[in-house]
This record gives structure tokens, sequence and C-alpha cells, in this order.
């Protein structure tokens, strides 16, 4: 699915990430972004991202922006499951069924984030600009903010090979 990419050892400078707030589904912020910027995001495979004990499923769409790679990961995921299927029984009186794996978002830090878009490489001062201005625009955006690489927990997981 995407590319294990070990920080140290990559030469490649850091995708740009921006954490989005908004007030719309996924279908709907997709939508506004690709009538709004050009995006061109399509729908992808769901991403699988691990958090320790479960498997989510996170909505992925991807397209291209000014010559860069852009892809769109939706925080909430879509749905979970147990890595070891046989440990999740529940307990006391119904202790034959079993639990469903509970839903965790991909970031929990910063708050309120609703999706992140990757966008690698970077792109320019100029054209950062004018992508942050018609960010604003957008009438379902509530917020966005700069996450840094480095501080994303599973980031291994948003690297994914380019559009074809």
């Amino acid at each position: 699915m995407g590319r294990l990419v070990l920080d140290a050892l990559n030469e490649c400078p850091p995708p740009f990430v921006l954490g989005i707030t908004s007030s719309a589904q996924d279908v709907q912020l997709v939508y506004e972004l690709n009538v709004s910027l050009s995006f061109a995001l399509s729908r992808s495979a769901d991403a699988l991202c691990r958090n320790s004990k479960i498997i989510a499923h996170h909505a992925l769409f991807r397209g291209s922006y000014s010559g860069s790679d852009v892809s769109l990961l939706w925080n909430y995921p879509e749905d979970s499951e147990w890595i070891s299927k046989s440990n999740h029984k529940g307990t006391g009186l119904f202790s034959k069924e079993i639990e469903n794996a509970p839903l965790l978002n991909f970031i929990i830090k910063p708050r309120n984030i609703s999706a992140l878009l990757i966008i690698d490489p970077e792109l320019s001062q100029n054209e950062m600009v004018i992508l942050q201005n018609k960010l604003l625009m957008s009438p379902s955006i509530v917020n966005y903010k700069q996450i840094p690489w480095l501080s994303i927990r599973g980031r291994e997981n948003l690297l994914f090979e380019p559009v074809k």
C-alpha cells in the first residue's frame, strides 16, 4: 500500500501536512476541495492504520495539485477490527460474544482534526500562500493548522506511492 520510510535514513524532505477541521463529512469536503482548488481528489483504497491491538480503516482520497501528490486522509475511521480476534471476547454473562473493536481516530492531538491533507513534495512558498487563501474561502473548513511531520505517531501510514 505505502512505502516504508525510516525517517533517519530518508533523503527526501518530509511531506507537508495540514490538519483540517471541517463541518462537512468526507465526501462533501473532497467535493469542495476539488471545486475550489482543482485537486481532482478521488477515492483510493482505505488506509489501514495499526494502533496497538486494532487495525482501523480510514477513507483515503488522492489527487494532485501544482505538480505535487495530494492525499486527504479522513481522521475518523470507517471501520476497525481486532488484530487477534480470539483475545477479545466479552466478560461476564455474555462472555461468548465478541466485543467490537473501538473506532480510534488516527490523530488525537491536536484535537478536532477532521482530515489530514498531505502534500508531497512540499509546495513553494507562493503556492502555499495561494493554497491557504483558497482554503479559507471553503465554506466547510472551520480551521486548519500545519502539523509537523515528526510529531505524528504512525506517520509511516501516511507515505504513499506517487499517483500514477
